[in-house]
């Protein structure tokens, strides 16, 4: 039997253990088809979730345990002296290794034992221990089993990046080293001093790095004034400090990649080591909607009045979760901060619309419009509010639900938002957390599908409507002009309107313009054998704002629903995870060579 190659994933986020937003997707779907081909174990804070699992799954206690005594003056108000316990969990899913780091005492569980994944009080405090745990794990595998040791560590988003370089450490220090690859899925721009990076466990032994002309040895305050020469000066980012201390540089999408990773985290440091590898999405729409009709069908029949003869339509998912579903969640949305739910919980009172439960449904229902994702100046979400009056002018019974993930950063933003929907009763809901009850319904249900991103290094939330046959109207930013196909550039594989970010003129046509699509679309299917009223078709025509669109729709009144195959086509062509992570196959390779 061939000894398989050993890959190691540094992560904060792993979907089926604990995530917020897409970020966790990624190394949980690749090592899924990485595991054929390598030996693959995760390893990530434990957040709490050790119990959990427990639960459901086996889950073996390591004979590691890593103590020792830390000043956390550099991450928290204590200034003195801590002991800490660190202990490690392995548990196996489908062939891939997960090792969750928890925290023993009460010191160091109230970083690593915290649900809140990037809480502010303490996220520094989980890179901290999570760096300190993975110095003491390597140091453990090579004095005790060399063969255990990785052949390559890949790394996700910053906070792995101390820990990586602990760890590197140890290797040096004994003659060995790894092949290292991280994936910035998206610039935060964090800039620790060296106090924080002692405190983790990263001294000043020298590391081995990769550059241009080839390798060199730099300790870490020859690592910050490299950066400081080659990018600003000042504390550089950690992301600039992962770029530079990896063989191999990678984000998500070739337009982030060039416009934002390159430019921001070492030029022509990292040029030469950099690539790109697509998000991905399984998706499968004929098996969510079956699954969909299965859990909701007695209800969506009993509600609409529809006889076991009836189909149930998209039109009738729609009405079933706008005038019902909305108001009988079984399961309150899932939020971790106690920040968060105490913000919610005041602007509750008063408001029927805003609840973290049952909110009051809608009493009609009408084109929705549905949007996703992490709340932060980002996704843009303010333009979609912007555009309301004029929306619900031309469209007056047109629907908006939110299905949004707030954090400790977005408090203020979360009040914001909730006065939005008492504005508009009668058109606006917004659940706040993970509403896993309503997720994919709420993408089957829908008409459009808005990612207004500002910067967006790839926005899987895009390829996850696209996926279930959700037309698209995105910005032209990042990774969503690669993934999402104008309509007007290319009317044979168009899955929606690409629009410039901060466009509230364009961001009105369009969906005024997709909204009447979808419209046509309708009556095209309904009058299938009796033939258009030529009357009525040209009136609704007349109404959509886009002349390109227009013109489209008057040669082909079914183009809503062309534009919607064209969707499941583009994901299942070209962005599953099995063909993404090939590439990343093809980039380990070229690594371990």
């Amino acid at each position: 039997m061939i000894n398989k190659k050993k890959i190691w994933i540094f992560t904060f986020e792993l979907a089926g253990i604990a995530k917020v937003g897409g970020l966790g997707e990624v190394p949980a779907n690749q090592a899924r088809y990485l595991k054929d081909k390598f030996d693959v174990t995760v390893f990530m804070p434990s957040h709490g979730q050790v119990q959990r699992q427990m639960n459901t799954a086996i889950i073996e206690k390591l004979d590691v345990m890593c103590k020792g005594k830390i000043n956390p003056n550099s991450f928290s108000s204590i200034d003195e002296i801590q002991e800490y316990r660190i202990e490690y969990y392995l548990l196996n899913k489908e062939g891939i290794k997960i090792v969750l780091i928890k925290g023993v005492d009460d010191f160091s569980s109230s970083f690593l034992e915290n649900e809140n994944i990037y809480g502010k009080d303490v996220l520094m405090g989980k890179v901290c221990f999570f760096s300190l745990a993975m110095k003491y794990y390597i140091r453990h595998l090579i004095q005790n089993n060399k063969n255990g040791l990785p052949d390559i560590i890949h790394l996700h988003d910053y906070h792995s990046v101390i820990p990586f370089i602990a760890l590197k450490q140890e290797l040096n220090e004994n003659d060995l080293d790894v092949h290292s690859i991280i994936t910035i899925h998206l610039l935060t721009w964090p800039r620790y001093g060296l106090d924080f990076y002692h405190a983790c466990g990263v001294d000043d032994r020298k590391i081995r790095i990769k550059l241009k002309d080839g390798f060199k040895n730099f300790s870490i305050k020859e690592i910050h004034d490299l950066i400081g020469k080659n990018v600003k000066k000042g504390l550089p980012t950690v992301e600039q400090m992962g770029a530079l201390v990896c063989d191999l540089v990678t984000t998500v999408s070739k337009s982030y990649l060039n416009s934002d990773i390159i430019p921001n985290c070492g030029n022509e440091l990292i040029k030469f080591k950099s690539d790109f590898i697509w998000d991905g999405c399984d998706w499968d729409y004929n098996n969510i909607r079956e699954r969909i009709l299965s859990d909701n069908e007695k209800e969506i029949r009993t509600f609409l009045r529809l006889s076991k003869e009836n189909t149930i339509t998209r039109k009738d998912l729609r009405r079933f979760l706008l005038e019902y579903k909305l108001g009988h969640l079984t399961k309150s949305p899932l939020i971790n901060s106690e920040k968060v739910l105490q913000v919610i919980n005041e602007i509750s009172n008063g408001n029927p619309f805003i609840k973290n439960g049952t909110i009051k449904p809608f009493s009609s229902s009408g084109p929705l419009i549905l949007t996703t994702g992490r709340i932060s100046p980002q996704k843009g979400f303010e333009i979609i509010f912007e555009s309301m009056p004029t929306i619900i002018k031309h469209v007056q019974n047109v629907k908006f639900l939110f299905l949004i993930l707030p954090t400790d950063y977005s408090l203020n933003e979360i009040k914001i938002y909730a006065s939005q929907v008492k504005k508009y009763p009668n058109n606006v809901r917004i659940i706040f957390g993970v509403a896993s009850d309503i997720f994919h319904l709420a993408h089957l249900s829908a008409d459009i599908f808005c990612a207004l991103s500002r910067w967006e290094p790839f926005g899987i939330m895009a390829l996850e409507a696209m996926a279930l046959k959700l037309p698209i109207i995105a910005t032209r930013v990042g990774g969503l002009q690669e993934t999402v196909i104008d309509i007007r550039e290319n009317p044979k594989e168009g899955t929606g309107i690409l629009i410039e970010k901060d466009n509230l003129k364009q961001f009105i046509s369009a969906l005024i313009s997709m909204i009447k699509l979808s419209e046509l679309g309708e009556l095209a299917k309904s009058s299938n054998n009796q033939g258009l009223n030529r009357h009525v078709f040209k009136k609704m025509v007349k109404k959509i704002p886009d002349k390109k669109i227009k013109l489209l729709a008057t040669k082909n009144p079914k183009l809503y629903d062309d534009i919607m195959e064209n969707c499941l086509k583009r994901v299942k062509e070209n962005f599953t995870w099995e063909k993404v992570t090939k590439k990343l196959i093809r980039l380990y390779d070229q690594l371990l060579i």
